[in-house]
C-alpha cells in the first residue's frame, strides 16, 4: 500500500470536508421544509384550540344535564338548557339549514349532487315502497316543532323523484313571534 504524504492526506481530508458541508440548494430546501412544517403546526394548533372549546361546551352540557337528571330524575332530554345548547351548536354550520342551498334541489338530479349541495343527511333510510329506493331526511329539532327545519328527498335509481323542502318562512315567523 503506497504511503501518502501529510500534504496529500490533508488535501484528502479537506476535500472530504467540502463534500460533507451542505450546499446552498440543500439549505434552501431545508428552510422551505421548516417553513411548511411551521405553517402546518400553526394550523394544527388552531384546530386544537377549536376542539378544546367544543369540548368545554360538551362538558358544560354534560354537567348541566347530569344536574338536571339528578333534580328531575330524568335524562338530558328533560333539561331545556341542554336541548337549546344542542340545537344551537349541532346545526349551526350545516349547509342544508340555509334556504339558498335548497335552490338547486329538483327532480332528476343525482344523489351525489344532493349531497354536494346540502351535505350528508342527518338521517337516511332505504324505502320499503316499490317506487322509492331511498329517502334522505334533513331535520334539526329534537323537541321544538315550531322552529324545526324538516326536509325530505326521495330517490329512485339514484335520482331525485320527490322533494319536500323545509318551510323556512314558517320557522322565521315562529322565531320572530317569540
Amino acid at each position: 500500500m503506497p504511503k501518502l504524504s501529510t500534504k496529500a492526506a490533508a488535501l484528502m481530508a479537506l476535500s472530504g470536508l467540502f463534500v460533507c458541508l451542505p450546499s446552498p440548494a440543500l439549505a434552501d430546501a431545508d428552510a422551505d421544509r421548516i417553513a411548511r412544517l411551521e405553517k402546518r403546526l400553526m394550523e394544527l394548533e388552531a384546530r386544537l384550540s377549536e376542539q378544546e372549546q367544543e369540548t368545554k361546551e360538551v362538558k358544560t352540557l354534560a354537567a348541566s344535564s347530569a344536574a338536571g337528571a339528578n333534580q328531575s330524575g330524568g335524562s338530558y332530554t328533560g333539561n331545556p338548557l341542554a336541548l337549546d345548547i344542542m340545537a344551537n351548536s349541532a346545526w349551526r354550520n350545516l349547509r342544508w339549514t340555509q334556504e339558498e342551498q335548497w335552490a338547486g334541489i329538483r327532480k332528476g338530479i343525482s344523489e351525489e349532487k344532493v349531497i354536494e349541495l346540502l351535505g350528508n343527511p342527518p338521517r337516511s333510510l332505504d324505502s320499503l315502497k316499490p317506487r322509492v329506493d331511498k329517502v334522505f331526511w334533513y331535520e334539526t329539532s329534537l323537541r321544538d316543532r315550531s322552529t324545526a327545519l324538516r326536509g325530505k328527498i326521495s330517490f329512485k335509481d339514484g335520482k331525485v323523484i320527490a322533494v319536500k323542502k323545509p318551510n323556512f318562512q314558517a320557522v322565521k315567523q315562529a322565531l320572530q313571534s317569540r
